[in-house]
């Protein structure tokens, strides 16, 4: 199994979430990304990782409609292909058994 780095990790989780709703591309998975963690990224953080997520299909890219308001512009949207699910499944799996047996941190309500 080949591990994804947890910059990977959040934004495979992010196009996932988003690419039937909002739409996964860049400033949506930045914006969201931004959100859940309460860290502003910056667009390299995005854009460098996804362009690597996509040599190793592991998502797949298509354009959109052109957009009025980006002056006619197209988007990139991204979605997950099989192997970027496989490997979405692999990390949960292993996150999952790593943590079974951990005793309870300090401050935790698990028993």
């Amino acid at each position: 199994m080949k591990l994804l780095s947890r910059k990977d990790e959040l934004i495979l989780l992010s196009i996932w979430k988003l690419q039937d709703a909002e739409g996964a591309y860049g400033v949506t998975i930045r914006e969201y990304i931004g959100r859940m963690t309460g860290v502003a990224w910056v667009f390299g953080a995005i854009y460098s990782p996804l362009a690597r997520l996509l040599r190793n299909g592991l998502v797949a890219a298509s354009e959109s409609e052109p957009v009025a308001e980006r002056g006619g512009r197209r988007k990139i949207l991204y979605r997950l292909t099989e192997e970027g699910k496989s490997a979405l499944r692999a990390m949960r799996d292993l996150s999952t058994t790593l943590w079974d047996d951990v005793p309870a941190l300090s401050g935790d309500r698990r028993p």
